[in-house]
């Protein structure tokens, strides 16, 4: 197979979508970056143009989805899948890259015992580590969680196997990542950025682990897969990996979603103004891509995590408010362009009734 082909390329994009910046200023000259996607032998799509260099994870990183009652209902969800998995209560779910350490402490209010992993965790919990997860870690666990983690990983299945060595080939792991299939289906070209290196399918973990996984479904409206592996299958799964063969309908299928992005953008000419609900990735990304043209009609976004309003978005220079303010600076024509369909019912909750919504499917 040609792994050279290009499925995807984009060029200006925010290096870092989740990270906002105090002035505009400085957000029009946030550092970008390019994204050409290409499929490895492995069957695996990943970004060509990761740079490394650009992906600084600190405190000015804001990637918290807490704060949204929909989200909420997901990670409930979640815990209570990985609570299936244990054989008690007693057993150890280790969070391996819990950022802010949110669903470590969702996993100890239903009583399991429960640590997190993270080298760029700021917070004061005794629970948390800060560190890295690896052979020299305190805990082994019974199940390890991997959230939002494999799709920023360079060599991810070597990644997997580096986790499955710390944790002496015991337990389960359960990874959570982005689904590729439902970005195609959707067409949501505001879901590619450079900080993901990888975009997972279903089937690159069933040619990866073959029947070490012992779960997988899609989850949060379809936008996630969720994975459980058992680690004692990794070591053996990664010599007796299946190649994948060419997949003309991924060419395709990245073409309808090239030329939905250009359409789309073409349909809001005739706005006067723009309104982004979703300060997050996707809203970055659509805010960062949009023809000047459009761009110059997107008065601001509206965001309900406190820690990115007041603040601005990268590349396009848009700032962030609160609900409460955004709305009441909306005008009878003011277009919101709501970013994940997941939210939308929470949203229009806020919002007039009568007020003029594009919800990006």
């Amino acid at each position: 197979m040609n792994i050279s082909q290009s499925l995807y390329q984009a060029a200006g994009i925010p290096a870092m979508q989740n990270k906002l910046f105090s002035s505009r200023a400085e957000a029009l000259a946030a550092p970008s970056a390019s994204l050409e996607l290409i499929q490895d032998e492995t069957g695996l799509v990943f970004n060509r143009c990761f740079d490394p260099a650009l992906a600084i994870y600190d405190d000015s990183y804001q990637n918290d989805q807490g704060y949204s009652l929909q989200f909420q209902e997901h990670l409930d969800e979640v815990s209570d899948l990985c609570c299936k998995y244990l054989a008690s209560k007693d057993n150890l779910v280790v969070d391996v890259g819990c950022g802010k350490g949110g669903f470590v402490e969702l996993l100890r209010r239903k009583g399991v015992e429960a640590v997190g992993y993270d080298n760029a965790y700021q917070g004061s919990s005794p629970y948390i580590r800060k560190s890295f997860f690896n052979i020299d870690s305190h805990e082994k666990g019974d199940l390890l969680t991997l959230r939002h983690v494999l799709e920023h990983i360079s060599s991810p299945w070597q990644f997997l196997d580096g986790i499955a060595a710390a944790n002496g080939s015991q337990g389960l792991l359960y990874i959570e990542v982005p689904d590729l299939e439902w970005i195609l289906e959707s067409r949501a070209y505001f879901d590619l950025f450079h900080e993901h290196v990888n975009y997972f399918r279903a089937d690159d973990f069933s040619r990866r682990f073959g029947e070490g996984v012992v779960f997988q479904s899609r989850s949060f409206g379809g936008q996630y897969l969720s994975v459980v592996i058992n680690l004692e299958c990794v070591r053996a799964c990664a010599e007796n990996s299946l190649p994948c063969e060419s997949d003309a309908g991924l060419q395709t299928a990245f073409a309808k979603l090239s030329k939905y992005e250009d359409e789309r953008y073409a349909s809001l000419t005739d706005y006067h103004e723009i309104v982004i609900w979703g300060a997050a990735a996707k809203g970055v990304v659509f805010a960062a891509k949009a023809p000047p043209a459009i761009k110059n009609k997107i008065a601001y976004a509206i965001d309900i995590n406190p820690r990115k309003q007041g603040h601005f978005m990268p590349i396009s220079g848009v700032e962030v408010v609160d609900p409460a303010a955004g709305v009441l600076k909306l005008g009878p024509s003011s277009l919101i362009v709501i970013m994940n369909p997941n939210y939308e019912q929470e949203i229009r909750r806020s919002l007039p009734h009568d007020q003029p919504c594009l919800v990006l499917h």
